[in-house]
């Protein structure tokens, strides 16, 4: 991501349903973890998921945009380091948790760059990776956002155990927005119709409509809590290293 891109993230992901309701997601996901002590954000952009984790005892922002982590500390985030994820500042075994919140769809080498994360987190302790799901779904967003590909979940099981990581769950997100968002990105990408569409798909909603999603990404969350989804725009692996 350049800075144009965290500007708007900046502007829009305190209230905007796919930011919030990513938050619910992830407390859903984290809570059959515990409560760990030593929390790393690789790639923590703008710190929305560091804010919403204050029940750990330390919860660490990375990220090499000075710009991100300039908006993170406004938002009082802290530590903040700045780093380049080829050469990562950090010693083995130093956290419970590493998250990767839509990060390793940005590196032209997903599974090389794991096999150097993994090492950050303690024996038995936790990766969770978040990714865009399902190539058909590539559109205008991903080409602004710089991605490289999109993953389904078999696709990331194996990039995730070619790492050396050991998946412990892995399921679909934000699956009750993916019939719409399915029809959305063929029709504004794959037919043709791109020219018509926004650079990204965080655009401005009706309040009514953007408190709506919120309230199924909520339900959403809660569904995770007991189970796996079988569709979704996004897809997340729980790995452990052993």
């Amino acid at each position: 991501m350049n800075d144009e891109e965290f500007r708007l993230v900046e502007q829009i992901d305190s209230d905007h349903c796919w930011f919030v309701g990513k938050r619910h997601i992830l407390k859903a996901l984290l809570e059959p973890l515990g409560s760990p002590d030593r929390v790393l954000d690789l790639g923590c952009g703008t710190g929305g998921a560091l804010r919403s984790l204050s029940q750990a005892r330390l919860c660490v922002g990375a990220d090499r945009s000075s710009l991100a982590l300039r908006i993170s500390a406004d938002r009082g985030v802290r530590p903040l380091v700045r780093a380049d994820l080829a050469a990562l500042p950090f010693s083995a075994d130093s956290f419970d948790v590493v998250l990767l919140l839509d990060v390793i769809e940005h590196l032209p080498d997903d599974v090389g760059f794991l096999r150097e994360a993994r090492l950050l987190c303690a024996r038995g302790g936790r990766m969770i990776v978040a990714v865009p799901a399902f190539q058909v779904l590539w559109s205008q967003h991903d080409e602004t956002f710089q991605h490289y590909r999109r993953y389904s979940a078999r696709q990331l099981r194996r990039v995730i155990e070619a790492a050396g990581l050991v998946p412990e769950r892995i399921t679909y997100t934000f699956f009750s927005t993916f019939p719409v968002a399915l029809l959305w990105r063929v029709a504004s990408y794959r037919l043709g119709l791109g020219r018509f569409a926004p650079a990204t798909d965080f655009f401005g909603l009706p309040a009514w409509l953007n408190r709506f999603l919120i309230g199924l990404f909520r339900l959403e969350a809660r569904l995770l809590a007991r189970t796996d989804l079988p569709l979704g725009s996004s897809v997340v692996c729980i790995a452990r290293r052993d």
